[in-house]
């Protein structure tokens, strides 16, 4: 039944619901395509946009770049563009969900994302979404989603970019951007190459108390990647995408800080490689759109050159969004998965399936007054997965030059286990039950617009439990999971920014703070120290500054952001320091005819501050980075 239950998905040309959440509003001969459809059913969620300048800046980074420098979430990096995991509103690096496209590019074995494998370049646009949302995303989204867009432009003519950076250590970053089309049809190709030897200095004490200065070693990274789209609009009711990304990332572990000279810097290396596709195809009816697509995701690891971790699998979805009237929208539909591990700690031929069915409503209550219900149940054969419902609203008030929006939400989310917590050798355990979050939260917007000036402000506040989070502890001579720890996450978040057009050009200013309380209530075991303490690597403080001036063709901007003590994996006797770190970065434009050039300068750590992000893992001190932009267009 579920063969025939998902072949049929395919037959139809299923992607579903998610693929459908990451394109841009866009004119389809008199047909308007809008872009991340999820929002109109999440309408009491916080959510943030990425801007062009910030990821014009931060061309050759990464997504912990962008979320380290722009928001409010905590980037745990365990050094110079290493493995880059997330704590979203205190919870886990899993409790996060990642979509490019509809697709969860979180690990099905160890169940997060690398945010530093993660490359901008890539990408138009980043939506960051705030808060519990498995009724509409599934799996993961318990802390929060991020989704990763490369929107259809619908070019017509031929449109080159390309960008070459050098860097402090060794740092050299070559890409190219190539759009084609003629309005109707448009191919998009996105590749880049980086290459950053690491070899940074920093300073240590030994333990007779003299300073030396260690050059870094052994902590090369080699990455590439292509991103390939074609768009088709097949007619006035019809829109075809096809999309592929490869890339092949490379690092040498960075070994931990030396205590004395000459100490040992070897360590471990990994190797990954990628291929995800998705074939996509919307259909426009007079009172509806139907979504279909198919998708295909390769995931290895090799680990020392000996140990492969390989993921294979295949997904179909289907939704149709009917609107009802004016003011009513429905959107159903499901998805099927097909799911080969190949892990060297696996048992051989080792497959699985999983489904899900989801229903959502947008409806108009008054003028400006919107409510979202939500329901989703993912099948999967070895455990009891809880139906995800959420219910949200948002009440938009309108006077003069501003709009104030009220929004609310209470949302029920769940993980599923890994298939490491399963299957990994004689330790993993089919009979995990999925973790279960229960989430609420509140906020407003406020958007003031006047002459030359406008400000945005926003403010949320949350509350969150995450039950059966899966923890490891002995059993026996072995190391296996359980459900056993609970953890009580609330907390406050605020964002602004400040807008004034000046003469030839804009001033904006931006900040935001968070605050997050993020503490254990029940252990891996009933006499556990840490229960009352706050979660390892979860700040409790997080705060940023920005400001920026584009005066004519020159630009100049000032990135700040502090990030507050954490306690280490004993958070009982092991504290690490706080942090702030300073960015400036200043460019000019030069046109010739349609083209562009742009010459860009920055200096990271422009105060040179010494810090840790996790403890005993060193990073850079001020580095600097030189970038050229040629944009051509015919």
């Amino acid at each position: 039944m579920k063969i025939i239950f998902s072949i049929s998905f395919i037959l139809f040309g299923c992607i579903g619901f998610d693929a459908i959440s990451q394109m841009k509003t866009v004119e389809l001969d008199g047909v308007t395509i809008e872009a991340l459809p999820f929002e109109k059913f999440i309408s009491g969620s916080k959510i943030k946009k990425s801007d062009s300048l910030q990821l014009e800046i931060l061309g050759q980074g990464t997504l912990a770049d962008y979320m380290q420098q722009n928001t409010t979430v905590y980037i745990k990096e365990q050094g110079n563009k290493m493995l880059a995991s997330v704590s979203f509103r205190g919870t886990g690096s899993s409790h996060t969900g990642v979509f490019w496209h509809g697709i969860n590019l979180n690990s099905l074995t160890l169940g997060n994302s690398d945010f530093n494998g993660v490359p901008l370049f890539l990408f138009d646009e980043i939506t960051v979404q705030y808060g519990g949302a498995s009724s509409l995303l599934g799996s993961d989204a318990i802390g929060g989603s991020i989704h990763l867009s490369s929107n259809p432009r619908w070019t017509d003519g031929v449109k080159l970019q390309l960008r070459q950076d050098f860097g402090s250590f060794g740092n050299v970053f070559s890409g190219i951007k190539l759009d084609l089309g003629n309005g109707k049809w448009e191919s998009k190709t996105r590749i880049f190459n980086r290459v950053l030897r690491n070899d940074f200095s920093y300073n240590i004490t030994d333990r007779l108390g003299d300073n030396f200065e260690i050059e870094q070693k052994n902590a090369e990274v080699h990455n590439y990647a292509l991103l390939q789209e074609f768009n088709r609009k097949i007619s006035s009711k019809g829109y075809l995408s096809l999309k592929g990304w490869m890339g092949k990332n490379f690092h040498q572990v960075q070994p931990l800080m030396v205590t004395a000279p000459g100490e040992d810097q070897t360590g471990d290396e990994i190797q990954d490689k990628n291929l995800r596709l998705v074939g996509a195809y919307k259909h426009f009816f007079k009172k509806g759109i139907l979504q279909s697509g198919v998708g295909y995701v390769w995931d290895y690891q090799l680990f020392n050159k000996t140990d492969v971790i390989e993921t294979k699998r295949l997904s179909a979805n289907l939704s149709y969004e009917w609107n009802l009237s004016d003011k009513t929208v429905i959107n159903a539909g499901g998805n099927a998965k097909y799911i080969v591990p190949n892990v060297w700690s696996y048992e051989e031929d080792l497959t699985e399936w999983r489904e899900d069915v989801f229903l959502s409503l947008s409806q108009e209550i008054l003028e400006h007054w919107q409510l979202s219900l939500n329901a989703r149940k993912t099948f999967v054969p070895f455990t009891e997965s809880p139906v995800a419902p959420s219910i949200s609203t948002s009440y938009l008030i309108k006077a003069h030059d501003l709009d104030l929006t009220f929004r609310a939400q209470v949302e029920r989310s769940y993980r599923i286990p890994t298939f490491n917590d399963r299957y990994w050798g004689a330790q993993g355990r089919a009979d995990l039950k999925s973790e279960k979050g229960y989430s609420m939260e509140v906020g407003h917007n406020l958007v003031w617009e006047k002459g030359d000036y406008s400000m945005d402000f926003d403010v949320a506040a949350y509350y969150m439990i995450v039950d059966d989070w899966i923890a490891w502890k002995p059993s026996g001579n072995l190391w296996r999971p359980f459900n056993l720890k609970k953890v009580e996450a609330s907390g406050i978040e605020l964002n602004g920014k400040l807008n004034w057009r000046i003469p030839h050009g804009k001033f904006e200013l931006g900040g935001m703070y968070a605050y997050n309380r993020s503490v254990l209530l029940q252990g891996i075991s009933e006499n556990d120290p840490s229960v009352g303490y706050q979660l390892p690597y979860t700040p409790k403080h997080r705060f940023g500054l920005n400001a920026s001036l584009i005066f004519k063709k020159y630009r100049f901007s000032i990135n700040n952001y502090y990030t507050g003590k954490r306690y280490g994996i004993d958070v009982i006797n092991e504290e690490i320091d706080d942090f702030f770190i300073t960015n400036i970065t200043m460019s000019k434009n030069f046109s010739i005819g349609k083209n562009m050039i742009s010459v860009e300068g920055q200096v990271l750590n422009l105060l040179d501050t010494e810090y840790q992000n996790v403890k005993r893992y060193a990073m850079p001190g001020r580095n600097y980075l030189l970038s050229l932009n040629f944009i051509i267009n015919k």
